[in-house]
């Protein structure tokens, strides 16, 4: 058979992921970034909601951001199988991820509130390793890219963005 690849919960044939790619190239050069450059941050909206692909998302759960500093807060749409930097990345929420959430950084570093954090999967050794690299680290934080949400566990769910949080590009 044709060899696949998962993308965004999505299965996609290579010959699929070519034809994707092209899209996506031909829809960045028709968006020019701010100062007339490339940039693959504008893209990731796109990328998220596979809308290149003609995939629809639908959202099944709401959480909301909140930052440490100034405690602005954002609420925002997520579906369940979505981890938390993916969701903020979609909704242009200020947490960087630099190593693309492969739990290589700990640039998408969040706290949860006591309740929500007893309710998650413990965190592996990789996890615990990057959170010791982490600023202004609680009882409370995980890596962003860490955790996947789901409907019954995660509607509600209030994430903070803590103070300190280093955004590396920018």
């Amino acid at each position: 058979g044709t060899p696949q690849h998962c993308f965004q919960s999505s299965c996609l044939r290579a010959s699929d992921m070519m034809r994707a790619a092209s899209a996506l190239l031909r829809h960045a050069r028709s968006r020019p970034a701010a100062g007339g450059t490339f940039s693959t941050r504008l893209l990731a909206p796109t990328l998220a909601s596979g809308s290149f692909l003609g995939i629809r998302r639908f959202s099944d759960l709401t959480v909301t951001f909140v930052k440490a500093e100034g405690g602005g807060e954002t609420s925002v749409k997520a579906k369940s199988g979505q981890t938390i930097l993916e969701v903020a990345h979609e909704n242009d929420i200020d947490i960087e991820g630099a190593c693309g959430g492969e739990c290589a950084c700990s640039t998408c570093h969040i706290l949860l509130e006591p309740e929500a954090y007893e309710r998650m999967p413990e965190p592996d050794e990789d996890e615990a390793d990057m959170l010791d690299l982490a600023a202004n680290v609680s009882e409370t934080s995980r890596l962003g890219c860490q955790i996947k949400l789901q409907k019954e566990r995660d509607d509600g769910l209030r994430i903070t963005i803590p103070t300190g949080n280093v955004n590396l590009l920018g």
